[in-house]
């Protein structure tokens, strides 16, 4: 009840104007309530009445703070710290503003001061490690961030700090702790299950249990035998991989083997009528991979044959009103979407088991709610472009990307805030964020991005456009799902947006422009949608990054493949071969995740149009647009690191030129896109 709360400190004030706890209080209320100016005039006058209050020295820092004023605010906390050296929460508090600034060593120390005053200081631990991750220590900011989690496991942002430390750890050994800290995270929802793929295959690859099913699978020759039932009973035994590969694909060729070789053992079974119901939540996650990679993994002539007969059999077992096996269901289920079989939608009224029912969820009733959505979506714009019209159906036919869970911002901040913070730390000189800003995501694809960035920035309202009806209805579903209310889906054209009556604060488009076929013409449409003053994030192709796409797809034109499914499949499989057998020009390919998904491996080396730029010519466009460039959003800190022990004055980050520069030492830098 903010006016009756300032109402009363006036009252206190009038009475006794040299009240300083009022004076106090009214700066915190202020505050609390975004009236920075107003607040920081209330800190000033309790100081003037009592210079040694150290707890008004603090809030003061952190207004100023809040503000963007950030060496005034270091120096409040300073003074707070000169009447009271061992107050922790203003050491802390003054690490993050040093942070802020660059100050990096200096913010560690601060940090550290905090946690020897105060040893059970859950945030300061966060900061710290926060710190070290961005100075490339990841392993004590993995510890730091462990320490703050067991303090209190309940804040949400600590678990996404250790999210973000794990991204590249490999582990040398692990404990049941680390297992379930890791299995916890994949329910949080601030964690993309991608962030911590890696860190979760490296800590498997120590699991007993699971690091033999991998060998014993490893190992099979033609004539072996490996007990099936075993293996998946021991890996439904295994939370932590069947959550993993549960909620996205997994970017590892021998764990892409293990699965191929088990579905293949479980399809004969099957066949055979030998499944037993405790190897069912192992094939219940592999159907749930199998649907979310879009059934990538190679597929013999054989198991072909034995799908269509297993299909027949369970269409005829509908027919007869018989029940239909759970084994049956799950095992087509990891070889074709089910909702593509006529007798599909029946199966959504049984009552079946926890497993099947959530196949049955996500192969039937999530591709039922997109199609009840499609006619729902608005079209702004015509798709008359012929390139825009072949991008339009690749699209249409695969949903990009396919995805089950993404992480979005608990907090979101207003844009000056977040872009001004670490570790982007952009030179944005007057601009003044809006309170609400008008968000336009130029290629929202299946809604990713659009979440995200409505998530993390404050009070935005987001216009996502596609030119995918399948990809919008698959947004739409998912942006419902979370709850999120703030975004508002259409199909159009980036090329047709001209005719768009609106204009907006930020506008965001990663990973489209290189595939319109004039890049630059939909570049200036966008630009001119973008109000005086506001700003723009994009993603291109980098030429220098991508040679090995190159390659990848001269060899699929000399090959003569197609984008069918059934050619993407076969050309993956020479590609394996290819490199298995000494040719190192496509290895690359298997370090990259779209590499892992059929939707995705098409987007990456078989689409419609592809264009790849270099930053002189990324100079050249921001000229011709009059746009002026802030920097480089990355995700990868060491990047950013290493590139400043070479360029170390603060000016050089924001100079393409020296990029450039830089990619021409380190190549793959780019290697996802360009980001700015």
């Amino acid at each position: 009840r903010f006016d009756e709360a300032v109402a009363s400190c006036d009252k206190a004030l009038a009475i006794k104007p040299d009240y300083v706890q009022a004076h106090y209080n009214l700066g915190n209320t202020l505050r609390d309530h975004g009236k920075l100016d107003e607040a920081v005039a209330s800190y000033n006058k309790a100081i003037a009445i009592k210079p040694d209050y150290a707890e008004v020295h603090n809030n003061l820092g952190n207004t100023l703070r809040d503000h963007g004023k950030l060496d005034e605010a270091v120096e409040s906390y300073n003074k707070a710290l000169a009447i009271k050296p061992d107050y922790a929460e203003v050491h802390n508090n003054l690490g993050i503003p040093l942070q802020e600034l660059g100050q990096l060593d200096e913010a560690v120390a601060s940090y550290n001061k905090a946690i020897a005053i105060k040893s059970d200081f859950a945030e300061a631990y966060y900061n710290l490690a926060n710190a070290l991750l961005e100075l490339g220590n990841k392993n004590d900011a993995f510890i730091h961030h462990r320490r703050a989690i067991k303090l209190n496991p309940e804040n949400s942002l600590f678990w996404s700090g250790l999210a973000q430390s794990l991204r590249h750890i490999s582990f040398t050994s692990i404990d049941d702790d680390l297992l379930q800290d890791l299995l916890f995270l994949f329910n949080q929802t601030t964690v993309h299950p991608i962030d911590i793929t890696h860190p979760t295959l490296s800590a498997l690859s120590h699991h007993t249990e699971f690091a033999l099913a991998l060998t014993l699978v490893g190992a099979l020759t033609p004539g072996s035998h490996l007990d099936y039932h075993r293996t998946a009973a021991q890996l439904s035994g295994i939370p932590l991989f069947l959550r993993l590969i549960t909620l996205t694909h997994v970017a590892d060729l021998k764990i892409e083997r293990m699965l191929t070789t088990l579905r293949r053992l479980m399809l004969q079974e099957t066949i055979a009528g030998k499944m037993q119901d405790d190897g069912l939540p192992f094939a219940s996650a592999l159907a749930l991979h199998c649907f979310t990679n879009e059934y990538v993994f190679a597929e013999t002539d054989e198991e072909t044959l034995s799908v269509e007969h297993l299909e027949k059999k369970t269409s005829e077992l509908v027919e007869q009103k018989q029940d239909v096996p759970s084994s049956s269901i799950v095992t087509l289920a990891a070889y074709r979407p089910l909702h593509m079989f006529d007798w599909a939608q029946g199966q959504t009224e049984h009552e079946w088991g926890k497993e099947v029912s959530a196949v049955i969820e996500r192969q039937i009733l999530d591709p039922l709610t997109e199609l009840s959505l499609r006619p729902q979506i608005p079209c702004l714009t015509p798709v008359q472009d012929t390139v825009s019209r072949s991008v339009r159906d690749q699209y249409e036919e695969n949903p990009y990307p396919r995805w089950v869970k993404t992480g979005l911002i608990e907090k979101g901040e207003s844009i000056g805030a977040v872009l001004k913070a670490a570790p982007l730390r952009f030179d944005l000189g007057d601009y003044e964020t809006p309170n609400s800003p008008e968000v336009l995501i130029a290629g929202c694809g299946t809604g990713q991005h659009s979440l995200y960035t409505a998530s993390r920035f404050k009070d935005a309202r987001v216009l996502a456009i596609d030119l995918s009806l399948s990809s919008l209805s698959y947004a739409e579903r998912k942006t419902t799902e979370l709850k999120v209310s703030n975004i508002e889906y259409a199909q159009a054209d980036i090329m047709e947006l001209g005719t768009l009556d609106r204009q907006f604060d930020l506008i965001e488009s990663a990973g489209v422009l290189h595939h319109l076929g004039d890049p630059m013409a939909g570049w200036k449409v966008l630009a001119d949608l973008l109000k005086p003053g506001g700003l723009m994030k994009i993603g291109l192709y980098s030429e220098t990054a991508r040679q090995h796409i190159v390659t990848g797809r001269s060899m699929i034109a000399e090959m003569g493949y197609t984008s069918s499914a059934e050619d993407i499949r076969r050309c993956r499989q020479d590609i394996i071969t290819k490199t298995e057998n000494g040719d190192r020009g496509l290895e690359k390919l298997f370090n990259m995740r779209d590499f892992y998904s059929l939707s995705e491996c098409r987007d990456l080396l078989f689409h419609v149009q592809e264009h790849r730029f270099t930053i002189p010519q990324i100079i050249d466009a921001l000229d011709v647009l009059n746009l002026k460039f802030l920097g480089f959003e990355m995700q990868d800190q060491s990047v950013m690191t290493r590139f400043k022990e070479i360029y170390p004055k603060k000016s050089e980050l924001t100079s393409p030129t020296l990029w450039h520069e830089y990619e021409q030492k380190y190549p793959d830098t780019f290697i996802q896109m360009y980001q700015f």
